[in-house]
């Protein structure tokens, strides 16, 4: 059921971005005098269509995987012009040849598409904002006191506000600000206490973090985790035939002190554990109002290549943290505000991601296809409707900014052959396109198999 409601919610998504992306092109189209002759959501063989009054046919396909708007005279070779002159005596064609157009209105018409689903996710984020948004303060703990982020400053229970100078309220744009730095040195804004103390500058160095897309917890590399409730000194779990069992421990001890150190947090503790594989951990402990003292000796696990201690136990939880969970909620004209703002913010940051693939500092294994893309859908959908909003939003400035990026078969690459027109003043031959368009259909089908051997490799 879950794969078959991921799939459900992925089609869903997929046809509002495409029909908005197909509509901007259409629209303008039509605005300009072109005769569109289809628009179609999906490949393959048709389902259903229907013509409008200007004889404008709509047809769903039946591969839900892409959509596209068919306009008169877009084929400007010699056999396109010799259908065209066919056309020409019909009334409906007279003068709508898309390849006669103005180089201005031929840039506009495949501008839009993108640009509107750069306006869905602004419309998106800003509905979000007017109905409001469950949200979580980034608030951290600290997971490694030898970690990047300890070294550099960080402490628990200390809230960043600004990444790179950018402010961020919530979890989300905190993550995307620190990604978007990923191989650099950051300035983090933070203030302890959960936000009520001082603002302090961090400099965070990211040259050594690695964007993993088979671990959810993104930031445990540098030494971090989301704050979302307090971990308790107490065990709550102890596996059967672990180092833990035979120590001794039982669930509902209390760990008081280790190795003659006071116990202050379970991550100092668990450390201590990791560090110390096949050595012993002497533990004092409370049972019951009365203390023991047992030792325990991590069992040797190789993880990534280093030989880690592990116990085989896991703490209790304390309720959460209620304030660090807060709704984001605004008027009208805030929030329309709060989604350009948004928008922009969350555009600027899939251009930094886009960058930093080109260079290698984030490995291509992060790129997703499909299957990805639905598993989002999936998770999204499940938690509320503002989640699978948000993700939406997400995709649609990720698809709007990719489709603008000047690669032949892309929009932005069309873009860039009107730019040269304009510069040229005569577009270039039929020759040197074809060979630019085959190009890119090369590199864009290798994307595209590279994204889905990451889907199934990695995601599944």
């Amino acid at each position: 059921m879950a794969v078959l409601s991921s799939i459900f919610y992925f089609v869903i998504a997929l046809a509002v971005l495409i029909a908005i992306h197909e509509a901007g092109h259409f629209i303008v189209a039509r605005m300009c005098g072109v005769y569109v002759e289809r628009f179609a959501l999906g490949f393959g063989p048709r389902i259903c269509s229907f013509r409008d009054r200007l004889g404008t046919e709509y047809a769903l396909c039946a591969i839900p995987l892409g959509g596209y708007v068919k306009m008169y005279g877009e084929d400007s070779s010699d056999s396109g012009k010799k259908e065209m002159q066919k056309l020409e005596t019909l009334p409906q064609y007279k003068g709508r040849a898309f390849c006669e157009k103005k180089v201005w209105q031929k840039f506009l018409i495949v501008f839009a598409g993108p640009f509107c689903n750069i306006v869905l996710a602004w419309f998106l984020y800003t509905f979000n904002f007017m109905y409001g948004v469950p949200d979580l303060k980034p608030a951290v703990e600290i997971t490694d006191v030898n970690g990047v982020a300890a070294k550099a400053g960080f402490k628990d229970d200390d809230l960043i506000v600004s990444v790179g100078g950018v402010h961020v309220a919530d979890w989300e744009e905190a993550l995307y600000e620190l990604i978007s730095h990923v191989k650099e040195d950051v300035v983090v804004g933070v203030r302890g206490e959960l936000g009520k103390g001082e603002l302090r500058e961090i400099t965070l160095n990211l040259s050594d973090w690695e964007i993993d897309p088979r671990k959810t917890d993104l930031l445990s590399q540098i030494g971090l985790n989301s704050l979302k409730s307090r971990v308790l000194s107490v065990v709550a779990l102890v596996q059967k035939d672990s180092a833990a069992e035979k120590a001794g421990l039982l669930a509902d001890d209390t760990i008081i002190a280790y190795n003659g150190k006071e116990y202050s947090r379970w991550s100092d503790f668990s450390q201590t554990i990791r560090d110390n594989p096949g050595k012993p951990v002497l533990l004092t402990i409370e049972r019951k109002g009365v203390e023991q003292k047992l030792t325990l000796i991590p069992e040797s696990k190789n993880i990534d290549g280093k030989v880690t201690g592990f116990a085989g136990i896991s703490p209790k939880m304390a309720e959460a943290i209620d304030e660090i969970y807060f709704e984001r909620k605004y008027s009208f004209d805030e929030s329309v505000a709060k989604g350009v703002v948004k928008t922009y913010r969350m555009g600027i940051v899939t251009l930094q991601i886009i960058k930093k693939f080109i260079t290698g500092d984030i490995s291509v294994k992060n790129v997703s296809g499909p299957i990805g893309i639905a598993k989002g859908a999936g998770l999204t959908a499940s938690l509320g409707l503002v989640y699978y909003l948000n993700f939406m939003a997400l995709v649609s400035v990720n698809l709007g900014l990719l489709n603008l990026m000047p690669v032949p078969v892309l929009d932005g690459g069309h873009l860039f052959f009107y730019v040269v027109e304009i510069i040229r003043g005569k577009p270039l031959s039929q020759a040197v396109m074809g060979k630019l368009l085959f190009v890119g259909m090369v590199l864009l089908f290798a994307l595209m198999l590279m994204a889905v051997f990451n889907d199934l490799y990695y995601g599944l």
